[in-house]
């Protein structure tokens, strides 16, 4: 009897042996918990090492953003021209020293244009401003434009606007040579005189240094001066070097532009010239004395471009 109760009991025994053997082995499959922690680090590296970019962009964008800085006040520039006419509702076209140019309206300019016909002579006050997103390109925008007249004389100098130096293309024996000339203030005018003059800006006269015998005498004329009356005084005064011949257009237009009168004596071994001309409604006699001597060839080219670049102020 005592046999049989045992077993049950080594039966019951050898179970339990074996559940005790069956926990103890759950214990190594479960150290596996190491990997599975750095794999839940590394979504949080990966999420982390992009996070420092914005912090960049913000700041950096300040930084390159205030570089510019306001631009400074745009300085008024004075002129005179010939009224050429409207290009469109917003700019017109005006003829100045520099040739056809053009001009945006201003705040409230564009009702003076209601008192303008084409080719009137005008006075304007305008600024350069730089275009809005390329300040490598600038515009003339118009603060005043107004026809010319004798209270408008007195108007500043356009000589604010002119380089202090200008090149200009010469035939010399023949050959096209560019040379340069420096600006040169007279009584109510300016133009551009070559090295080889000297210039009294008082008596107004242009001469050769190498031989002062070759000169030219600028007078300003006043606003109601007659025609006419410059005609016969100048044939009066050349009448003693020779006959005197008035120059057609076509002979005026080769040595300047904006001659009224052109009249010329050839003497013994000397020219003389009597010249009207007018800018701008503003008249000047100039005078020329051209001995036939060495240093004729290279005197007319250089008088002629000086005098021609002459501008009322």
């Amino acid at each position: 009897m005592k046999s049989q109760r045992k077993l049950p009991v080594l039966a019951a025994t050898a179970v339990f042996m074996l559940a005790i053997t069956a926990c103890s082995g759950n214990t190594p499959a479960e150290a596996p918990t190491e990997p599975s922690a750095s794999a839940s680090v590394s979504p949080a590296q990966s999420t982390a090492s992009p996070s420092p970019s914005p912090t960049a962009e913000a700041s950096s964008s300040p930084a390159t953003e205030p570089s510019s800085t306001p631009a400074e006040e745009a300085q008024t520039i004075h002129g005179t021209g010939i009224y050429v006419g409207q290009i469109d509702n917003h700019s017109v076209e005006i003829k100045t020293e520099e040739g056809a140019t053009s001009f945006e309206l201003g705040a409230g300019v564009e009702k003076s244009l209601e008192t303008l016909n084409m080719d009137d002579p005008v006075v304007f006050e305008y600024a350069k401003r730089s275009v809005e997103g390329d300040s490598t390109i600038s515009q003339r925008v118009l603060s005043k434009l107004e026809k010319k007249s004798a209270e408008s004389e007195s108007a500043e100098p356009t000589t604010g606007e002119l380089p202090k130096t200008k090149s200009f293309k010469l035939t010399l024996e023949g050959m096209e040579e560019e040379k340069t000339a420096t600006l040169a203030t007279g009584a109510g005018y300016s133009l551009y005189v070559f090295d080889i003059f000297t210039f009294d800006e008082k008596t107004g006269k242009l001469a050769m240094k190498v031989d002062p015998g070759y000169y030219a005498e600028i007078t300003k004329l006043p606003s109601d001066f007659k025609l006419d009356a410059l005609q016969l005084e100048g044939e009066k005064e050349l009448a003693s070097t020779g006959k005197v011949t008035a120059l057609g257009q076509k002979e005026r237009d080769r040595r300047m532009t904006g001659i009224r009168l052109y009249l010329t004596a050839m003497g013994s071994g000397l020219t003389r010239e009597y010249v009207v001309k007018e800018m701008d409604g503003q008249g000047y006699i100039i005078k020329l004395n051209i001995p036939q001597r060495e240093a004729s060839e290279g005197f007319g080219p250089h008088v002629y471009a000086s005098l021609d670049s002459l501008v009322s102020r």
